[in-house]
């Protein structure tokens, strides 16, 4: 009678018929699997982290001349009222700073970043009327992480800084944005062309003339009109006014009046007109050099590799025609560290493979059994990058870590189903008939311990946030790789056994010699095994004892350990920032910080250090980003190097410094590890609260780095209108506003557009600087009325105060947001000590405190894992007891999972790693791992009382032995497997050496303790079921005894089982 019972049936035996049976088809299918896998590998890009979407729109509104306050008043605050209702938005920001408001929407994830912007476009628009006349037109852009500067160079040559920005702009730049994959080239450093015309203000006064007056006659000179068309014959003809300017000398030659004697009085007469360059609000210093710098971005979704190299392609061709004396340098290129970091763990998953192949070789000592197994590897890998290309996904560091860290486990299905095979022959059978046996009698099992390792990753779909997705294409490329080993393991594998194995009877070994070493140390191991399985059931309280008391025992050491949202890269770059007192000029703060460069690069460690002197309207700024040589070409330690540079700018007066790495997804905005925000009505209160913050962070060892981002000292001249005064006058306050504005911060007349050249030159009309300079040549600026010229100081009150350089607002409060940077100590544990005493504050009425940066993503990533750990583990059990039919036996199974965290933490604790984003998704991992070695020993033991009539105790006893060698071999395969990932010290392992070193301890703790725990915990449950039978009547128990063998009688010396028979 055929046996239909759910272990012995099953998908993976009825497959396994068919590939043996059939073995060209078997191959073709197998063939087929690898091609798609080559033709999928190479159209696959490469990048560092998978393709991360933050929604996100900005939108930048210039409002020349004015202040932070009235930016906040009459822009920021009408903007952020106008989208603060679009469904989807997760937070808004914005900063009001001089002469601009910058708005960020924020947007959930998931949201299309498209759609989001066409709708900010269109409330932005709605209340573009309520914002001041003299706005420009608002910008809006998508904000796209994933188009991120793939390669920086600088420019240099003999000319000036001004002429190498012309030819960046003119030349490098149009070439650079043709190459495929570039999304834009910023320019940066020297100056921008400009047409200055700088008035005499005597001689506009002496004719009666406004700078306002004499920039509208210089835009009706610049025109260029459409006068409409006519018909002539049969051809229609465009009739255009031609009157623009094509050179400097027509607008000084413009004739803007005509003096008392009718003579005409031209711009020349009444101010100087020089082609020059802008006022600079910000500077580039390379290596202490001011220099001119462009970033190449390149578009959303290319593949970073292959752009940066078409682009040093097109940079090489271009150098070629440089004009003599100029000449470029790569000062930061991202592709090396992406290219670098996926050629390491490619070489990880190599020597991996190689590793465990020859831990199978070592366990099964036999060449051809090891080679039947080892086909599963490359055929599993080649065939998963098939499915990452249909799915959109590159090799990055979490797709490539995926395969790193399966490695052992990949050829697990095809070992345990090799090794029963083999059993099967030493036990005298065919290789096709051991084939199709050994295959059909860990089906069940091999599809278990397959399934619960997808289960595991299910719950992916609901982890959020840049957490989630990170962890998405990890989980999912491990899922798939695994179901194609499976197949593998279900077809090939078999088909491969009975068509290649030799009889093993009447054989004479030629290594037979060799292997007998081997084959001692196995029967020892085997021998060893059972008198500690006998010890471990006669003394079940005690193993019992043990296994909680090394569960308490890790729960203490997780205390120790710590905890981050990620490791410190060692990337070989880090970023330095230094804020210098409010009202520092861009000159001083240039001076003041050029000695940062020298004394970082007396460091031969060093290669670049890159200067942006000034952000906007915050010219007391200076940012650096500190390139040193790769990690593996010095011996200086990351966190070293920083400590260098913190000590170049604790020099610095009055500095508000900090030191950050790279943002995590570069193209992302930089991020202080701790981030605390204050929010509010009144800046009194933020402010005294944000001091106080910044009081209990100075006094929490361990944290360093602090910035209260807020600078109320910014010096500024308030010039209020006398409205009476005004009215007396014939004056509006804002013509009065306008005429300052005209005088001191100018306006632009049109531009000049000259052949030849791809932008446009702005014309810029003021005052000369000896009218501007200073508070009393202000104040006589007139301003020209119906009734005559009107002093400034007729109609307004000067007088010097201080105010913010920049307004922070969220969600519609303002906002101050405190820096800080754990030095020395993991995150978790410094946020551990100060959350509590700022919990404490007191606060006035409206205000709030919360948390961001790493230390918010920290909290959000512990908790998405927690509900991913749960849902997992609810997911095995789900597929156990499917797979089983029974509701008991999946407790007995999922006993390993707590056992693995004790290694998994003990071996983060002992490297002096944290439980920071890669270890956890590490132990997430480990869940589905560690129930393949219960699976083997409980399927075993079910099989052995069901099929051979034995008792629980006996089919244990037999099942652990048996099943050793498997459960060794798949385990040691699987930490050899990992080994180089958890060991590796080139760049960027501090993210991927957690991962693997909680795979590898739980995994070692797993195995060390289910080979007798779980021993025990069956044996347990089943005395359980026993005595509950028994309290519901005898007759179940005499049939069992009438049919039980005389265990006692057929035991082998030395055996204990008669004795633990009795007693249980």
């Amino acid at each position: 009678m055929k046996d239909t019972s759910p272990a012995n049936s099953g998908g993976g035996f009825n497959i396994s018929a068919v590939a043996i049976r059939r073995p060209v088809f078997t191959v073709m299918v197998t063939v087929a699997l690898l091609v798609l896998g080559f033709m999928g590998f190479a159209r696959l890009g490469s990048d560092l982290f998978p393709d991360v979407s933050f929604p996100a729109v900005v939108v930048t509104v210039p409002y020349p001349g004015a202040g932070p306050a009235e930016v906040e008043q009459l822009v920021s605050k009408p903007l952020e009222d106008s989208v603060v209702s679009i469904n989807g938005i997760d937070r808004v920001r914005s900063f009001s700073r001089e002469g601009s408001s910058m708005l960020f929407v924020m947007f959930n994830l998931g949201v299309d970043v498209k759609d989001a912007a066409t709708e900010v476009r269109e409330r932005i628009s709605q209340v573009r009327y309520k914002l001041p006349a003299e706005t420009k037109e608002p910008i809006v852009q998508r904000f796209d992480v994933s188009a991120a500067p793939v390669l920086t160079y600088t420019l240099r040559g003999s000319g000036s800084l001004s002429e190498l920005r012309s030819y960046a702009d003119d030349v490098l730049r149009p070439a650079l944005e043709q190459v495929e994959g570039v999304a834009a080239v910023d320019v940066k450093g020297g100056a921008k062309r400009e047409i200055r015309v700088e008035l005499d203000r005597a001689r506009v006064d002496a004719l009666g003339l406004s700078p306002g007056q004499l920039v509208q006659r210089l835009r009706m000179e610049n025109l260029n009109v459409p006068a409409g068309h006519y018909d002539e014959g049969t051809r229609e003809i465009s009739v255009r006014t031609l009157a623009e300017f094509t050179n400097v000398e027509q607008i000084r030659e413009t004739i803007v009046a005509n003096a008392a004697d009718g003579s005409a009085v031209r711009l020349r007469d009444v101010a100087t007109v020089t082609d020059g360059f802008e006022d600079q609000r910000v500077r580039v210093r390379v290596n202490g050099l001011e220099a001119v710098t462009f970033e190449v971005r390149k578009r959303s979704g290319e593949n970073t590799v292959d752009v940066a190299t078409a682009i040093k392609g097109r940079m090489a061709a271009l150098e070629k025609a440089f004009p003599k004396g100029i000449s470029s340098a790569l000062i930061i290129d991202q592709a090396r560290i992406i290219k670098s970091q996926v050629d390491q763990v490619e070489h990880d998953i190599v020597f991996g493979a190689a590793m465990a192949v020859l831990v199978i070789l070592v366990f099964m000592l036999d060449m051809r059994s090891t080679l039947i197994s080892a086909v599963a590897l490359p055929t599993s890998v080649v065939a998963t990058f098939f499915f990452m290309y249909v799915f959109g996904y590159t090799l990055n560091m979490m797709t490539l870590l995926a395969l790193s860290l399966a490695i052992g486990l990949l050829i697990d299905d095809a070992v345990v189903v090799r090794e029963n095979i083999f059993k099967h022959m030493e036990a005298g059978k065919p290789p096709r008939q051991a084939a199709l046996d050994g295959t059909k009698e860990v089906a069940l099992s091999v599809l278990a311990t397959t399934l619960t390792i997808v289960a595991v990753f299910m719950p992916i779909a609901f982890v959020q946030g840049l957490v989630g997705q990170f962890f998405r294409q990890f989980g999912i490329t491990i899922s798939v790789a695994v179901v194609i080993s499976l197949f593998v393991a279900f077809t090939l594998d078999p088909m491969l056994s009975s068509r290649f194995s030799k009889d093993l009877h009447d054989k004479t070994d030629r290594f037979a010699w060799l292997k007998a070493p081997f084959e001692w140390a196995h029967r020892q191991m085997e021998l060893t095994y059972k008198s500690l399985l006998h010890w471990s059931l006669r003394n079940k309280l005690i193993v019992g004892a043990l296994a909680i008391g090394s569960l308490f025992f890790m729960g203490f050491i997780a205390k120790l350990t710590g905890q981050e949202f990620v490791n410190s890269e060692d990337r070989g770059q880090y970023v330095l920032e230094a804020e210098l007192p409010a009202g520092t000029s861009l000159d001083e703060t240039a001076r003041l910080t050029a000695s940062v460069e020298t004394e970082i690069l007396k460091h031969p460690d060093f290669t670049t250090v890159f200067a942006v002197i000034g952000d906007g309207d915050q010219v007391n700024k200076v940012k650096w980003r500190v390139v040193a040589v790769p990690k593996m070409e010095r011996s200086a330690k990351l966190a070293e190097l920083k400590e260098i540079g913190r000590n170049a700018v604790a020099s610095l007066p009055s500095a508000k410094i900090s030191v950050t790495d790279p943002p995590f997804v570069e193209g992302a905005s930089t991020e202080a590890p701790i981030m605390i925000n204050v929010r509010g009505v009144e800046f009194t209160d933020i402010e005294r609260v944000a001091n106080q913050i910044e009081k209990i962070l100075k006094s929490t060892q361990g944290v360093g780095d602090i910035q209260v981002k807020y600078s109320p000292g910014r010096p500024e001249l308030s010039v209020t209108v006398d409205r009476q005064r005004a009215a007396d006058r014939g004056l509006t306050a804002s013509e009065v506003a306008l005429a300052l504005r005209a005088a001191v911060e100018g306006e632009e007349a049109g531009k000049l557009r000259q052949p030849g050249q791809k932008d446009d030159v702005p014309i810029k009309v003021r005052l000369d600087k000896s009218y501007r300079g200073d508070q009393a040549a202000l104040a006589n600026v007139t301003i020209p009325t119906s009734r005559g010229p009107v002093k400034l100081t007729d109609v307004v009150n000067i007088a010097r105060s201080d105010g913010p350089q920049v307004i922070e607002r969220e969600n519609r409060n303002r906002q101050i947001t405190i820096w800080a940077t754990p030095i020395g100590r993991p995150l978790g544990d410094v946020a551990a000590e100060f959350q509590p005493q700022i919990a404490k504050l007191p606060l006035a009425p409206g205000m709030s405190i919360f948390y961001d940066g790493q230390l918010k993503l920290m909290n959000e990533n512990n908790s998405n894992m927690a509900i991913a750990l749960g849902l997992g583990v609810i997911f095995i059990y789900i597929v156990l007891a499917s797979q089983f039919e029974s509701f008991i036996h999946p407790l007995t199974i999922m006993v390993t999972l707590p056992l693995a965290l004790v290694g998994g933490i003990m071996g983060l604790f002992l490297t002096n790693n944290t439980l920071a984003m890669g270890a956890l998704i590490g132990i997430v991992l480990l869940m589905g791992l560690v129930t393949k070695n219960a699976i083997l020993l409980v399927d075993r033991a079910i099989v052995r009382v069901r099929d051979h009539g034995e008792t629980p105790l006996q089919a244990i006893l037999e099942a652990g032995p048996e099943r050793l060698r498997p459960i060794l071999m798949t385990s040691a395969a699987m930490v050899l497997g990992m080994w180089p990932t958890a060991v590796g010290n080139s760049e960027g392992s501090e993210f991927r050496a957690p991962m693997a070193i909680a795979v590898i301890g739980g995994v070692i703790s797993s195995t060390l303790l289910s080979l007798i725990v779980v021993p025990v915990v069956y044996l347990t449950i089943e005395n359980l079921k026993g005595f509950i039978g028994r309290l519901g009547g005898g007759k179940r128990r005499k049939a069992r005894s009438a049919a039980e063998p005389d265990y006692a009688a057929s035991a082998e010396p030395g055996d204990l089982s008669p004795v633990l028979t009795k007693s249980l």
